[in-house]
């Protein structure tokens, strides 16, 4: 479970086209994970779902020992122990290796100092439990380690270091200190040890492990970085690199784009798109149609006479649903042919999970008892499309078009845009779920009431089927409410990231028109009871400042380190 939940929270696995490959082991990336934060390994099952390409733990000793504190400096991009780093005993590592799962990524393992004779039964005890032994020192040590390690063997070498002729008897070193130094240091151990593994350690962001990578090393690995920049460091890398190779061409839009899912998911935002103006139009003319009259048993007319706010009520229902329907439209277009036509899955999962929320809203008419037909004939229909999207097969991923090679401001900001944008996707759906129970339930709320001057029984003796109606439109707003907020909310957490214009495009105009319509026709009706109207500002006030947080983040056309 716990796994599954990191998977949905970044959507982190390393691309297929970053695999690195040293005879016979593979990495998914030449990007791993250190053992600075988690020296033990408890948490490998976790950090290999981080989209690294490998793992280290250690250093391993006899005996477990604790570390001294942590030093951190946020301003110099450093962290550090004070003192003498943890420890791990050889038992405890044992375990925890034994524990992990299976088809996971590469391990290191890295020993602790000592003597000979105790790196020696270490290895042996280790073989079989990890892919690769980090020793801290070369020399004669090196062939006593391969008597009983057959599998990849570095040696530690501090940087500045040049005699590289030792080392030689190894499959390769790891080397990690300050950035300049470990790009010198690399870069002298390529030209000694041309077809050795290089590990250039302690990166902190993108830019680091190009310098790293273009100096020679075959794998770089993150820690502190995890720490300073957060678990998504990872994934930044990756996309960082992806982002160096080749464009690919976009499918054009033909028929035999229809065997795509981008295809379908497009008709789906069209027809939200077509379906939302429709709805628009009826709820600011005649609100009721024949089938609402015939479910009442009554005339158009008939609805001012029962209660002369009873339409502009029903208006303010419908208007908003429209508002959200164009909402979802919009962001399903643009995300299915800026972002799946482009081989995203989480572009495709997106749609699919928001769609098939608001489908199952739709079995809500149990609990209010209306079955509307042409709502019905409508979600038989798109569910066929939302099918399709789910099982065409997606195109081949492109890379990203621009990176995050350093932490900027612009940066910086845009992660708190990006946070306020998940928050309101959230907001949307717990927002979706109370109207819809309130709508198969109570159906109306005290401000109802208060605006139609009214109660619930008096609009039940004028005509007993005004409820059903009303708790219909209530319901299907509910539940149009959770699709558009699982797809601001997915396509907030999975896709904003730099240089994604057309997201940030898509957010503007899917938020600002649902946002104007939803208010505008409270104006318009007059339904003005603050408790009522206060989150649909707030949220417009929190929308907006969202967009001015990743605006030039999100907009950006190219990386100014990367130009640089």
């Amino acid at each position: 479970m716990g796994k599954a939940f990191i998977d949905f929270l970044g959507h982190m696995r390393a691309d297929p086209r970053l695999v690195r490959t040293h005879g016979d082991h593979t990495f998914p990336s030449p990007v791993g994970i250190g053992a600075l934060l988690d020296p033990s390994g408890a948490a490998l099952g976790a950090l290999a779902r981080f989209g690294c390409g490998f793992l280290e733990i250690g250093p391993i000793a006899g005996e477990s020992r604790e570390g001294a504190d942590w030093t951190v400096n946020i301003a110099g991009r450093k962290i550090a122990r004070a003192g003498p780093e943890p420890t791990v005993s050889i038992a405890d590592a044992l375990v925890l290796l034994d524990a992990r799962p299976e088809h996971t990524v590469p391990v290191f393992a890295r020993l602790a100092d000592g003597t000979d004779e105790m790196l020696v039964r270490f290895a042996g005890q280790i073989a079989g439990h990890a892919e690769g032994i980090v020793l801290p020192r070369g020399g004669s040590l090196i062939g006593k380690i391969r008597a009983v390690f057959q599998k990849m063997i570095l040696v530690v070498v501090p940087t500045g270091f040049s005699d590289f002729a030792e080392p030689e008897a190894s499959d390769g070193v790891w080397i990690a200190g300050e950035t300049e130094q470990t790009v010198r240091t690399v870069a002298h151990a390529r030209a000694a040890l041309t077809d050795k593994i290089i590990v250039a350690g302690g990166a902190i962001d993108p830019a680091d492990v190009r310098a790293f990578l273009e100096a020679g090393a075959t794998l770089t690995s993150v820690d502190a970085g995890l720490a300073l920049s957060g678990p998504g460091l990872v994934k930044r890398v990756n996309e960082a690199l992806l982002s160096e190779l080749p464009p690919l061409p976009l499918e054009p839009l033909t028929l035999d784009a229809s065997r795509r899912p981008w295809f379908w998911a497009l008709m789906i935002g069209l027809a939200m798109i077509a379906g939302g103006m429709v709805a628009a139009i009826l709820a600011a003319t005649r609100v009721v149609l024949p089938y609402d009259e015939a479910l009442c048993g009554i005339p158009r007319g008939a609805f001012v006479a029962i209660n002369p706010k009873l339409l502009p009520f029903m208006a303010h229902d419908r208007m908003s649903l429209a508002a959200t329907m164009l909402s979802i439209g919009v962001l399903y277009s643009a995300i299915a042919w800026n972002a799946i036509r482009r081989g995203a899955h989480w572009a495709k999962s997106t749609i699919v999970f928001s769609a098939m929320s608001g489908f199952f809203s739709f079995f809500l008419f149990l609990g209010f008892g209306y079955f509307d037909p042409f709502h019905a004939f409508i979600t038989a229909i798109l569910f066929q499309f939302v099918v399709l999207t789910l099982f065409a097969p997606l195109g081949p991923a492109h890379p990203p078009a621009v990176a995050d090679w350093r932490e900027t401001a612009a940066w910086r900001r845009g992660q708190w845009g990006q946070l306020l944008f998940i928050g309101l996707g959230v907001g949307l759906v717990i927002a979706g779920i109370v109207i819809s129970i309130v709508g198969c339930t109570k159906v109306l709320v005290g401000t109802d009431l208060e605006f139609l001057q009214s109660t619930a029984a008096r609009l039940l003796v004028a005509n007993d089927r005004l409820m059903p109606l009303i708790a219909h439109d209530r319901a299907s707003l509910g539940g149009m409410l959770i699709s558009n907020g699982i797809v601001i909310w997915l396509a907030a957490q999975w896709g904003i990231r730099a240089g994604e214009r057309w997201l940030w495009r898509a957010l503007a105009l899917a938020g600002n028109v649902a946002f104007a319509v939803a208010i505008g026709v409270h104006l318009a009706v007059g339904y003005m009871d603050w408790l009522h109207f206060a989150p649909a500002v707030a949220g417009w006030c929190l929308w907006l400042l969202a967009l001015c947080l990743t605006r030039e983040w999100m907009c950006l056309q190219k990386d100014p380190v990367a130009a640089n």
